[in-house]
């Protein structure tokens, strides 16, 4: 029965993520998307992985590659690439996501947890939109969660699975850079949780190693053009200074902003340290207006509806008040119900508070908190199944079918 649900579950996650791609055929939403479309034709003419020639390593190497083996199956051109066949292949990550996160849910409470979480993410507004998009949502989602289930996985002290973890957490880095610096809190909250238990040390130490391995070619090929041993990305710099400019909203603006002129003739490696000194120096001249974006990114990171005019109409908005405000409070109601056992739940928990804090630093925006809602899904689901057993009168408690729960505090 379970088998069956979880692929009726997985089902309606693709049909929801493939009708959303179908519908946004032809259609290129953001400047990130045309960057990456660049860089994986640039890969495909075996050019390598850069944006350019003055901008060797403008985004990480992962989402592009992954459009590019795309693209190399089903053909392509610079001027029609087949984006229908990337937004068919993304719906297909959202049903694979659906599998890890009920595996999740099934690992640390039970069963019903784990197909609660995974209808929850299947029927996630946000990630089923950005699944439709030529972005790396999707595929950030997916390598997210299977990194952090095999951190649960290791809980037994079983080095290999924590290696895995590191190894997909490095994979991580490689789609979406800002995980770079999330790496080192993951390994440390991982043997901090675990102090008690044996192999922690090892485990912690196997998750940095891997996850390093992972990202050292990338860093090496960055360095042989660079001069820098870059391990993500050169474009921080922008990112914090679009983040901080005097015009600075607390939104995406990287398309709106009128560059300093002498960046112009600036190498890709100094133009991404000046941007970022002027950056720093917003920042010491009013702090007040930096603290006030910070909250304001917050609200936006945070939102239960789209932060873009052109997205708030009344029906998406009513879809999505209608799916955010009962996870939100199944979220914090998983937290508390499971609180005796959060101790083997809380690196769940890490990645989205790592998110949060980053993005009050950088702008905010829903995309960057779509990634992390599934991890979370695994509390709602908790709090679902909880309210469930009480409002039907089970006579069985809520952790009685929790015999896999292996708390780690």
């Amino acid at each position: 029965m379970n088998r069956a649900l979880i692929v009726v579950i997985v089902a309606i996650a693709i049909a929801a993520r493939a009708v959303v791609g179908l519908g946004l055929e032809g259609r290129v939403h953001f400047p990130d998307s045309r960057q990456y479309i660049k860089i994986a034709h640039n890969i495909r003419a075996g050019d390598g992985p850069g944006l350019n020639e003055s901008a060797v390593a403008a985004r990480p190497p992962g989402y592009p590659y992954f459009l590019a083996a795309i693209f190399s199956v089903f053909g392509s051109s610079s001027d029609a690439p087949p984006l229908l066949a990337v937004r068919l292949a993304q719906a297909l990550l959202g049903g694979l996501l659906c599998l890890v996160i009920y595996l999740t849910g099934k690992k640390l409470y039970s069963h019903a947890v784990g197909l609660v979480a995974a209808a929850l993410v299947a029927l996630d507004p946000f990630l089923t939109y950005f699944s439709g998009l030529v972005l790396s949502e999707a595929l950030f989602a997916l390598v997210l969660a299977a990194a952090m289930l095999s951190l649960l996985h290791a809980q037994d002290g079983n080095v290999r699975w924590a290696a895995a973890a590191g190894a997909l957490l490095g994979a991580a880095a490689m789609v979406r850079a800002s995980t770079l610096l999330m790496i080192p809190p993951v390994a440390a909250a991982w043997m901090l949780l675990r102090w008690k238990k044996p192999r922690s040390i090892q485990q912690g130490a196997a998750v940095l190693l891997l996850a390093a391995a992972v990202m050292i070619p990338w860093a090496w090929r960055n360095y042989k053009l660079t001069g820098s041993p870059v391990f993500t990305t050169l474009s921080a710099g922008a990112s914090l200074y679009e983040a901080t400019y005097p015009g600075a909203d607390g939104g995406p603006a990287i398309d709106k902003i009128k560059w300093p002129e002498e960046t112009e003739s600036m190498g890709e490696a100094e133009k991404d340290a000046y941007l970022r000194r002027r950056a720093l120096e917003f920042i010491r001249q009013d702090p007040l207006r930096i603290l006030s974006l910070a909250f304001v990114k917050l609200r936006r990171f945070w939102s239960i509806f789209p932060n873009f005019s052109e997205y708030r109409r009344p029906v998406v908005m009513a879809v999505s008040a209608l799916y955010m405000v009962p996870m939100l409070v199944c979220i914090a109601a998983g937290i508390i119900i499971r609180r005796k056992t959060l101790g083997a739940a809380a690196i769940l928990l890490v990645p989205a508070i790592y998110f949060t804090g980053l993005h009050m630093v950088f702008v905010g925006s829903i995309r960057y908190r779509a990634p992390v809602m599934p991890l979370l899904a695994v509390f709602a689901g908790a709090a679902v199944v909880a309210f469930a057993r009480r409002a039907f009168g089970s006579a069985r408690r809520d952790d009685e079918d929790d015999s896999d729960v292996e708390t780690i505090a």
